[in-house]
C-alpha cells in the first residue's frame, strides 16, 4: 500500500493507494467531518479484485486545508482530479458518502471522461431542489447551528447519523478533529448546492443506496433519482441510518459488490 501526501493549492492531501495497476480502480470519498477510515470495511471486501484509492478531504483526517473562495464541493472535485493525475489513475468507479456524493457528481460534470460508474452512500441528485428564493434563509438556518456548544454538536453528529454505537463514537471523534467551524461552512455549501442549477450529468451506471432509518426526505429523493435515471439501481439497507456502509456493512457490501460485478460484465460485452 502506498501512503502519501499530495502537495496542492488546496492543502496537503493524505491518500492511500493499494492494489495492482491493471485492476479496475475504485475511489472512495467520505462525508463531512469524517476521513478515509469511513470505508475500511468496503476496502477490505474488494481489495483482492480492485485497486483502491481512499483519501482525506481538505481539512479532514490527516489532510490540511488552505483558505479557498470556491465552494467546498467544487473545490474538492478539482482536488480529486489532481489526486488522480498524481497517482496515474485515468479512470475509476467513484464512491461518495453524503458530501462525497456531491463531490462525485461535481467531478462527473467536469471530468466525465474519467468516470466509469458512480455509487452514492447515500446521495441526493445535484440539481435544484428548492427555489432560489430560499437562499435568503440559509444564513439564518446555519446561525442556529452555530449556537450549539461544540461538544453537544459533536455528540449530536454521531447520534443522529448512525445506529451502531461504535459508529456513533467514530463520527463524534472524527467531527471533533475536523472542527465545528469547517463542518458548518461545508454544510452551508451543500445546502447551496441543492438550491442552485447545475449542468446535466453525463450518464453512467449508477448505484444509489440509503438506510431504512435515514431521513424520509433523503429516502424519497434517492428513489426519485433512481426512477429518473437510466441504468441505475437503488437499494434500501436494513438497520442502517445515514452512515449505512458502517451501520450494516454486510448488506451494503453485497449490494456494492454485485454492482461492481455488473460493471465488469458490461465492460466485457
Amino acid at each position: 500500500m502506498n501512503k502519501a501526501i499530495l502537495k496542492s493549492e488546496y492543502g496537503d492531501i493524505y491518500y492511500e493507494l493499494s492494489g495492482e495497476k491493471e485492476k479496475p480502480v475504485v475511489i472512495f470519498t467520505h462525508g463531512v467531518g469524517m476521513d478515509h477510515q469511513t470505508f475500511k470495511m468496503q476496502v477490505e471486501a474488494i481489495k483482492s479484485d480492485y485497486s483502491v484509492l481512499v483519501w482525506d478531504l481538505p481539512g479532514h483526517g490527516r489532510s490540511t486545508i488552505k483558505e479557498q473562495n470556491e465552494r467546498f464541493t467544487k473545490m474538492s472535485a478539482c482536488c480529486l482530479n489532481k489526486l488522480m493525475n498524481e497517482t496515474g489513475v485515468s479512470k475509476a468507479i467513484l464512491v461518495g458518502q453524503s458530501l462525497g456524493s456531491m463531490i462525485v457528481q461535481h467531478f462527473l460534470i467536469k471530468y466525465h471522461e474519467k468516470v466509469t460508474a458512480t455509487v452514492h452512500v447515500p446521495g441526493i441528485e445535484l440539481k435544484r431542489h428548492i427555489g432560489s428564493w430560499s437562499k435568503m434563509f440559509v444564513p439564518l438556518m446555519m446561525g442556529m447551528f452555530y449556537l450549539f456548544p461544540k461538544n453537544t454538536f459533536y455528540r449530536m453528529f454521531g447520534r443522529h447519523r448512525a445506529e451502531n454505537t461504535e459508529v456513533q463514537n467514530y463520527l463524534s471523534d472524527s467531527m471533533r478533529q475536523t472542527g465545528k467551524k469547517l463542518a458548518l461552512k461545508i454544510t452551508k455549501d451543500m445546502v447551496y448546492d441543492l438550491i442552485d442549477k447545475h449542468p446535466a450529468q453525463e450518464k453512467r451506471p449508477l448505484l444509489i443506496t440509503y438506510g431504512e432509518k435515514e431521513l424520509l426526505y433523503i429516502q424519497k429523493a434517492s428513489r426519485k433519482w433512481h426512477e429518473l435515471s437510466l441504468n441505475s439501481k437503488c437499494v434500501r439497507i436494513k438497520n442502517a441510518n445515514h452512515i449505512l456502509n458502517q451501520d450494516n456493512p454486510e448488506e451494503f457490501n453485497r449490494a456494492f459488490i454485485d454492482f461492481l460485478e455488473e460493471i465488469k460484465k458490461e465492460k466485457k460485452q
